[in-house]
């Protein structure tokens, strides 16, 4: 479609998340934007006659695009190089020869990695140690990314390679050490990210392919925006930015980028005058991210009390308080929005602290603040954040997925109860977003929203009844709102004039089933800009 052109696009029903005008029946957009929204007659009325075409979507619901607010595609894109550590394989003993057999099919590579190990989830109910990987392949160093990237195992070589020995302190991490005095294996927060700096990514030339094939999936799940969570996180920063600029300025990126990045890469970026300028409307530099602690199932998140399976422990902050509110000051100073991972209720009072002693100082907000996960936020703290307009980001999906186990081993049922309180933020009116941190789940919207509006555990039955939202507030979470976390609420997330021409054509009306349902949606198509990027 030429620049000059217009399309009018109808649907039998248009879920627009617009208040002045909710449902349509038809847009018409040009240049990769919405022009006007209403009926279709009111839209051949609007085109000039002669430079308009038409896409008559003949079933379905048209929504706006769905906006990931939180998750690490490149981490994503570079997986299938790697060995998925699926719970389906049941024990460890079959998970480990299938990994030999992966081995062997990668004679060629020097590291053998794999992902998203979940201890708990697996009948033996314990870590890997150095010497299952040792079995794996003893003669190449062999790494495994625990399903919560907060903690990983190495075997004998890895752990040589990464420098980690008996005697190593790193604070805000741990190496757990065997009855023989030396490393088992496991290496927990600030010494894993330390390791994971070191372990090597694809080269360089093959990251703009691997990302293009992300947003793929991506796209297919009915996403037309994605917030990179964390450039730096994983080593390769530069060429990782590379490769997003050489796809937004090839025009190879069906989906919009929003990027953030770890405080070494926004430093750089700061000093280098290139932060907050965007590459084309495809590609955003955005806020910057950090974390307050780890999670709940490696035990490394933050509690005001203790651990149901370890009475004696809380946790282990990744950053002090004291160091929290230094770097949310710091960066909001710039301008910079902040984007803080934070767990634990009480590693979440921490960033609410942060955000209120920034906020006296200089009592205006930043636009694209954001507290990710934040599953274990009392209704107090929630207020305390909409004062400061800081929206949340809930991995609402620990409630299906870990959902028993939170209340069994890790918290107890009263907590668990409360878990992504999606409830109380409707009640106290903050939006709020809705993510599943892909690597660790694979991207899905429509899951999401069924968990939040179902609160089903994977046994059946409901954990937090009072915490069940609307499906039009789950369909919030991944448009309007979503939206807030990226700092583009003015352009993406609702259907209305002058927003983005990005759609997701949806096969039933989740406002309109039975909830219990919502999980059966099909995303039909993807329209990004005005372009089809996924038909079903």
């Amino acid at each position: 479609m030429r620049t000059n052109e217009y399309m009018i696009i109808s649907c039998p029903r248009i879920i627009t998340m617009d208040d002045a005008l909710p449902i349509a029946s038809a847009v018409c957009i040009s240049g990769g934007r919405i022009h006007a929204v209403g009926t279709l007659e009111e839209m051949r009325a609007f085109a000039p006659r002669g430079h308009s075409t038409e896409l008559s979507l003949e079933k379905g619901v048209l929504v706006p695009g769905f906006i990931d607010s939180h998750s690490h595609l490149s981490m994503f894109a570079q997986c299938c190089n790697q060995f998925f550590c699926d719970i389906s394989y049941g024990s460890i003993a079959n998970m480990l020869d299938a990994f030999r057999a992966f081995a062997e099919k990668h004679a060629g590579d020097e590291w053998i990695i794999g992902y998203c190990y979940d201890d708990t989830g697996m009948k033996d109910n314990r870590h890997l140690t150095r010497h299952d990987l040792d079995s794996v392949c003893a003669g190449r160093p062999v790494f495994v990314c625990h399903i919560t990237s907060h903690m990983g195992y190495g075997n004998t070589l890895a752990l040589e390679k990464l420098g980690i020995t008996p005697d190593l302190v790193i604070e805000g991490g741990e190496i757990v050490l065997g009855s023989d005095g030396q490393p088992e294996g496991l290496i927990k927060e600030n010494a894993y990210f330390q390791a994971f700096q070191k372990l090597p990514t694809c080269p360089d030339d093959q990251i703009p392919n691997l990302l293009e094939q992300a947003i793929a999936v991506y796209n297919s799940q009915g996403f037309t925006m994605f917030q990179e969570g964390g450039v730096g996180f994983a080593k390769g920063a530069h060429a990782l930015m590379r490769a997003y600029n050489k796809l937004a300025r090839e025009g190879r990126m069906n989906a919009r980028g929003y990027l953030h990045f770890m405080p070494e890469i926004m430093d750089e970026m700061l000093e280098m005058g290139t932060w907050c300028m965007p590459v084309t409307d495809y590609l955003y530099y955005g806020g910057l991210k950090s974390f307050a602690d780890g999670s709940i199932q490696s035990l490394t998140a933050v509690l005001s009390s203790p651990y149901s399976c370890r009475q004696d422990f809380c946790g282990n902050l990744v950053r002090t308080p004291e160091q929290i509110a230094r770097l949310i000051d710091h960066y909001h100073s710039q301008g910079v929005p902040v984007a803080f991972h934070a767990n634990g209720d009480a590693a979440i009072e921490f960033v609410v602290q942060g955000f209120e002693k920034t906020l006296r100082g200089k009592p205006n907000p930043v636009k694209g603040d954001m507290i990710i996960h934040v599953q274990m936020a009392s209704d107090e703290q929630l207020a305390r954040l909409k004062a400061c307009g800081v929206t949340p980001t809930f991995f609402v999906r620990h409630v299906n997925v870990w959902g028993e186990r939170h209340a069994n081993i890790f918290i107890g049922e009263e907590r668990a109860s409360r878990l992504d309180p999606c409830g109380s933020c409707v009640r106290i009116g903050l939006p709020f977003a809705l993510h599943v941190d892909s690597p660790v789940q694979p991207v899905n919207a429509i899951k999401s929203m069924h968990t939040a509006v179902n609160r089903t555990t994977t046994s059946g039955r409901v954990l937090g009844k009072d915490q069940k939202v609307s499906a039009l507030d789950a369909l919030k979470a991944y448009t309007v709102n979503a939206a807030r976390c990226t700092a583009r609420e003015d352009c993406a997330g609702v259907i209305a004039p002058g927003r983005y021409a990005d759609f997701t054509l949806l096969s039933d009306d989740p406002l309109s089933m039975p909830p219990e349902e919502i999980e059966s949606i099909k995303v039909l198509k993807t329209i990004s800009g005005g372009r089809i990027v996924y038909e079903r």
